[in-house]
């Protein structure tokens, strides 16, 4: 073995092992004050009985079964899912700060599903996914609208989408100004809100994210491609435009299912693909792998500190991880 290669393979070993402890770390920290937090509510022999068949005379079980197990899953579920997006995003636009906060997107769910709760609630019979991917398309499409005339450049996708979320946002708190009495529950889970109350709103989201992830991994090659300039993309046999769009379909999808199951969660699709990529997934296999664990491993972690921490229990989640 070459001088060259054994330090190759040394800096591949140490890139891994600060991925591992990236994704790790919180996680191990969110593990143990998860299981503290189940042993101040249930002691531990009564865990899997809960699990299967909750005793609905004791407060306890119902709130294991129904409260902090749904909130646990859909913590993950969520960060996981605003990871991928965030890859998804910065690979298809070539912008390292694209996520769905910063390009319009989560602004445009947001004011959809405002709109719909408080003028045509007819429109959520079938569930909010479809009203918020709705909303977070149309502004994803006034986004890129913008940026075109400035050939997309990551400045301009970016001020576009300042504009875009400025407007939306201005939007939903005038309509919630002028109903207040039916907004303050949707002023909290605007606010990026993880608390559950049964498991419908984890086994609705679970299958758009298995679906999800699976497209991401079919799309894997073709968008592996972007690094690539149009023309030396286009010569190995892959469609640029095609590609991008396919790739945002599955982003904004996402992101839009996010907001309509938890609310706004900020910045965790930013952060989580910056880490890995700092911590060393340089390739858009590794950083499609590593960024979903290290959302939902900042997320977790994010949601078990604002219920121990103190003065914090009653901050939204999605607040917490925007500080």
């Amino acid at each position: 073995m070459t001088t060259m290669q054994f330090t190759a393979g040394l800096r591949t070993r140490f890139m891994g092992g600060m991925l591992v402890a990236l994704v790790g770390v919180p996680a191990a920290l969110a593990a143990y004050l998860t299981a503290a937090g189940l042993l101040h509510l249930l002691p531990a022999d009564m865990w899997w009985q809960s699990l299967g068949a909750a005793d609905f005379a004791d407060p306890r079980q119902l709130l294991y079964r129904h409260a902090f197990l749904p909130r646990l899953a859909i913590s993950l579920l969520a960060g996981a899912a605003l990871g991928l997006t965030g890859t998804l995003l910065q690979q298809v636009l070539r912008n390292p700060l694209a996520e769905p906060t910063t390009i319009g997107t989560n602004a445009g769910a947001t004011v959809a599903l405002t709109v719909a709760t408080l003028y045509a609630p007819w429109l959520l019979e079938q569930g909010r996914e479809w009203v918020a991917l709705a909303g977070g398309a149309l502004s994803t499409l006034a986004v890129l609208a913008l940026a075109q005339g400035r050939s997309f450049s990551p400045v301009a996708i970016i001020i576009s989408g300042l504009v875009v979320s400025l407007t939306c946002s201005s939007a939903s708190a005038l309509l919630m100004a002028a109903n207040r009495e039916y907004s303050e529950e949707l002023f909290i889970w605007q606010s990026g809100s993880l608390i559950q109350n049964g498991d419908a709103v984890v086994l609705g989201f679970a299958p758009w994210l298995a679906v999800a992830g699976i497209a991401a991994f079919l799309l894997l090659r073709p968008l592996r491609l972007l690094d690539l300039s149009d023309e030396g993309a286009e010569s190995l046999g892959t469609k640029p435009v095609v590609t991008r769009l396919a790739g945002m379909t599955v982003a904004v999808a996402l992101s839009s299912m996010v907001v309509a199951a938890v609310g706004v969660i900020s910045f965790v699709a930013f952060a989580a693909p910056a880490l890995v990529r700092l911590a060393g997934a340089r390739t858009l296999r590794q950083r499609m792998i590593w960024a979903p664990l290290a959302g939902a491993a900042l997320l977790w972690l994010t949601d078990r500190l604002v219920q121990v921490m103190p003065f914090t229990s009653e901050i939204p989640a999605g607040v917490a991880t925007a500080f």
